[in-house]
């Protein structure tokens, strides 16, 4: 399954509405103004409800700090959508994402997002998005139409 970042098909969107964490000098996650990317499923045939976050500082690059995976359903939905998946009740709430890039300071990036999805309409941002992404038309195939004269 291919995740395409938020902001690739919404870009002016994306700008106006990623969350983002300021850490001032002095504290166990060095200074920066993190942002929280939003990642989708790119897969049309997949409604598995849930976002990939990729937290990454202003001034730090390309760098990825956490990884976050977060769905937003009861356990109950996940383990009915991926039948057999030992770890699918776990997709109802935050989680580091084992598969992808994490450092020493990804536990504090969750308890963070942890804080964040309190605020409910944050929640519904993220589902707004999926939802605008998962609806996001097809790239048109090459046209074999004649053209006009």
């Amino acid at each position: 399954m291919e995740m395409i970042p938020f902001y690739e098909r919404f870009g002016e969107i994306a700008l106006q509405e990623t969350r983002t964490l300021t850490v001032p000098a002095g504290n166990d996650v060095p200074a920066d103004e993190y942002g929280y990317v939003e990642f989708y499923c790119a897969d049309k045939g997949c409604d598995c409800r849930r976002v990939i976050i990729r937290v990454l500082g202003r001034h730090s690059g390309d760098k990825v700090w956490a990884t976050i995976s977060y769905g937003w359903e009861k356990a109950s939905f996940y383990n009915a959508w991926s039948p057999g998946t030992k770890n699918a009740a776990e997709w109802d709430r935050p989680t580091l994402d084992p598969l992808n890039p994490q450092t020493a300071y990804s536990a504090s990036f969750l308890v963070a997002f942890e804080q964040m999805i309190r605020d409910k309409a944050y929640v519904s941002r993220l589902k707004r998005h999926y939802t605008m992404f998962k609806n996001f038309p097809a790239s048109p195939g090459p046209t074999h139409k004649k053209p006009a004269p």
